[in-house]
């Protein structure tokens, strides 16, 4: 019995823990009841009832059954009936589509009920083949008065000065509205759209309304494309001319536009520096997409800089692509995140209910504002920026620029920049720093463009020449093959250069001329008292001298003024024409003579000679005063021609620079020759073709040596060293300039900065800091008396040297011809003596015959 009893115990157990088991193992379920009332403009309504369902994390089973009622919106009794009737029902809650105009037809008691009442917009229908629609079915109630409109729905900032409302136009759905309303805030009177499939309609639509105010538009469905495709729509869109603005609109989901904005990014990436598309090109996006994270989109448009997102959210737009509310996909994600939501443990009606009213009028509200946001560089680097918003029905609320970047040049974009130095142009420093004119230049330039810059030297240290095989070398080479961005140089322009290059406005002109180093002034001096005179004159005065001296004797030897009178004869005078030399010889002197003509002839002719004489000696004074106290440097040639008659100089030029084309492309003769040489040269000695000014430098001051380049560069080493100088003859001009890449879309930018630059007067301001304040050596500056030292006069002694010669050679020839006379006198005697003495033997003296008294 006992074990009876406890047998049936242990059943009586089991049953009941069984029961227990199948209790706790059935889920609690959550209902809902929720009607939804569409406008169908149908001619007999119908309701179609559906179940949502969905299991929570706390294993509770979740449901909404909605039910669905069509009516027509012009039937005013027929929706405040529907209402009431599903109020009776029991609904929870009651889906309004907004096209019903329910806030105007209906009273306030009946909205504010306890079964809350919520508009969703312009709701799909079950099935279009289930609704007999009414193509001439309308709306005839007027405007809604929101809460929106009553002011109670404002904007996330504080100041309502800049919001803005377009025109209403109620067949435009949330999307439309959105777009519309940005479009007309940019006033775009051309743009490009690219816009995702499945939202043809709403793009037809903005077509229509820009078309009819007045705009250009171009349309692209980019879903489909690939990656190649639109990158041959964006080299389209890029086109040879790079000064417009591109204005582009991307509409669509998260997937299509991050595939449009990755090419666009990856094309500015790799055409860099033959594209201005990052500069040029406004990006307007409409992303449709709840997630607010953007950061692919930031990072995909590195390269671009102006990008602006709108993010709409998704129940902007239906499945079915007609610009309805899909109210299934809306339950369900309501039903997801309750569903989802881990915090919870267990849920009733009342909590389910509250969580789905406040999930969809948190989705759907009317007073809904989507951010503007436009990717800005800042010093931190480039984030997100909110400028305004958007609300639902297309208001908009802006309080700074949409593409601010716009007025920031390239955004502190980095360039790569070649140089080579160049003073005063181009100054290296230490550390890989430099300075000078193209320097102050290219930090204005990056100043007011807003781009930074590194600097280094082409490889091969040349300024860029043409090759045999047609490359070229150099910084002309770099740009060539694209690998710089800017030459940052005084570049001379060529029209072979700029056939791979870009020039940008000429912001220097100057002169190709020779330099030489001065002839030694001392090797000179010895003709200081002759220079004063040319040549010519000399020669004039030399011969002038004899031929006067010969007039004025032959005057006073034949004037008949001294016939008769034989008083003069053997006295001393100017009757003889060694006397009258050296009288005339000193009057060139500016020194007397004891006599003077007595005759009017010769004083008529002396006269003369004297005023000669003080004009010759006046002029020949201040002259020789000048030489004296101031070098007269003659240079060894003057131009090219004398160049080329020096049979003991050489000359060079900057190897690998523009001298080289030029002097290859010459047609002159003389620059002919000039190459000519300048090659025969090089073939013994490289360094006639050297890359670096300092060799040529160094061989100029060597002596026997001219080089051939620009005069500025000349000028001011010649106020450093005083024995160079340069020629008269000034040869292919030459125009400076910074070089970009072939077709560069910034040309014209940089082009119009430099020309500002030269009519603000900054160049000249930057140039007279960098010149010298003069162009010629200092050391020529005479500030004191210069003493006059012995090598100055050497001339002097040499002539009393030579007067010494003269005069020991004259005492010679006068001792050699007074003892030939003496010697000659006294033969003459003694041969006179025996004449006598012979006569005197012979003959016989007669007796005399008287004497003699």
């Amino acid at each position: 019995m006992v074990d009876v009893n406890l047998l049936t115990i242990k059943q009586i157990l089991g049953v009941i823990i069984l029961c227990m088991e199948l209790c706790l193992s059935k889920q609690q379920t959550t209902t809902l009841e929720i009607g939804v009332i569409a406008d169908g403009c149908l001619k007999n309504g119908y309701k179609v009832n559906q179940t949502l369902t969905s299991t929570s994390v706390w294993d509770e089973h979740l449901e909404i059954r909605l039910h669905w009622s069509y009516l027509d919106s012009r039937d005013i009794y027929h929706l405040l009936r529907t209402v009431m009737e599903f109020r009776s029902s029991g609904m929870d809650a009651i889906l309004l589509a907004d096209d019903l105009q329910y806030l105007g037809g209906l009273s306030n008691e009946l909205i504010k009920g306890d079964v809350p009442v919520i508009a969703l917009g312009s709701v799909n229908t079950i099935s279009a083949a289930n609704a007999d629609i009414n193509e001439n079915c309308q709306s005839l109630f007027l405007t809604p008065v929101t809460s929106k409109q009553q002011g109670e729905c404002l904007p996330p900032f504080p100041s309502e000065e800049h919001m803005s409302t377009i025109n209403n136009n109620h067949s435009l759905s949330y999307l439309d509205s959105n777009i519309v309303s940005v479009l007309h805030h940019l006033k775009w009177s051309d743009q490009i759209i690219l816009y995702d499939k499945g939202i043809d309609l709403y793009v037809d639509r903005i077509i229509q309304i820009l078309s009819f105010e007045g705009r250009f538009v171009i349309t692209y469905e980019v879903s489909d494309m690939d990656v190649d495709q639109i990158h041959r729509l964006l080299q389209t869109l890029d086109g040879p001319n790079g000064d417009d603005k591109i204005n582009i609109t991307v509409i669509g989901y998260q997937k299509c536009v991050e595939k449009v904005l990755f090419t666009a990014g990856q094309y500015v990436a790799n055409n860099k520096r033959k594209s201005s598309l990052s500069l040029r090109s406004l990006w307007m996006v409409f992303l449709l997409k709840d997630d607010p994270n953007m950061d692919k989109i930031q990072k995909y448009t590195e390269n671009i800089d102006n990008v602006a997102v709108l993010r709409l959210p998704t129940f902007f737009v239906g499945n079915n692509n007609n610009g309805t509310t899909d109210v299934l996909q809306l339950v369900r994600k309501a039903l997801f995140n309750i569903g989802s939501n881990a915090t919870m443990t267990t849920t009733n009606k009342s909590e389910m209910n509250n969580l789905i009213i406040d999930f969809l009028q948190s989705e759907l509200q009317r007073c809904h504002w989507s951010p503007v946001q436009t990717l800005m560089f800042t010093l931190g680097g480039r984030g997100w920026s909110h400028v305004g918003y958007v609300d639902t029905m297309g208001q908009t609320a802006f309080y700074a620029e949409i593409f601010p970047n716009t007025r920031f040049g390239f955004n502190r974009r980095k360039f790569s920049v070649s140089t080579l130095e160049w003073e005063p142009f181009v100054i290296a420093s230490e550390n890989n720093t430099y300075s000078g004119l193209c320097f102050d230049l290219l930090d204005h330039l990056a100043t007011s463009l807003n781009f930074t810059f590194e600097v280094d030297g082409p490889p091969d240290g040349q300024w860029g020449v043409i090759n045999s095989n047609g490359t070229w070398t150099g910084m002309v080479g770099q740009l060539a093959k694209r690998e710089i961005d800017i030459v940052a140089a005084p570049l001379s322009t060529q029209a072979k250069r700029e056939e791979v290059m870009d020039f940008t406005y000429s912001f220097y002109i100057d002169y190709t001329t020779i330099l030489m180093k001065k002839k030694d002034p001392n090797i000179t001096k010895w003709r200081t008292l002759i220079d004063p005179f040319s040549e010519e004159l000399l020669l004039c005065v030399c011969i002038s001298l004899p031929v006067v001296s010969l007039l004025l004797f032959l005057f006073e030897r034949f004037s008949p003024y001294y016939v008769g009178d034989d008083e003069g004869e053997g006295k001393s005078g100017l009757h003889t024409y060694q006397d009258a030399f050296w009288y005339m010889y000193g009057a060139l002197l500016t020194q007397g003579g004891e006599h003077l003509p007595r005759s009017q002839t010769g004083r008529t002719l002396l006269s003369s000679w004297w005023l000669f004489c003080i004009i010759m000696m006046a002029t020949y004074s201040g002259n020789l005063i000048a030489f004296l106290t101031v070098s007269k440097d003659k240079p060894p040639f003057s131009t090219v021609a004398g160049m080329l008659q020096q049979e003991n100089y050489r000359w060079g030029t900057i190897g690998g620079s523009s001298w080289i084309t030029a002097f290859n492309e010459t047609r002159a003769p003389d620059l002919m020759r000039v190459w000519a040489k300048m090659q025969e040269f090089n073939a013994s000695d490289n360094s006639i073709l050297s890359s670096k000014s300092s060799e040529h430098f160094t061989k100029v001051l060597g002596g026997g040596y001219s080089y051939i380049g620009d005069k500025t560069q000349m000028e001011i080493k010649m106020a450093e060293e005083c024995s160079l100088l340069i020629s008269d003859d000034e040869f292919m001009p030459l125009q400076y300039a910074f070089g970009l890449p072939n077709f560069s879309p910034y040309t014209k930018m940089f082009s119009d900065e430099l020309l500002h630059i030269h009519e603000s007067g900054l160049l000249h301001i930057w140039k007279s800091r960098l010149w010298p304040q003069r162009n010629f050596c200092n050391g020529e500056l005479v500030t004191s008396a210069k003493t006059i030292a012995l090598i100055d006069v050497q001339s002097a002694f040499y002539l009393i040297g030579i007067g010494l010669a003269l005069a020991t050679l004259m005492i010679i020839a006068e001792n050699v011809a007074f003892w030939y006379k003496q010697s000659k006198k006294s033969k003459g005697d003694i041969d006179k003596e025996s004449t006598i003495t012979g006569a005197s033997v012979h003959c016989i003296l007669p007796k005399p015959q008287h004497p003699i008294p």
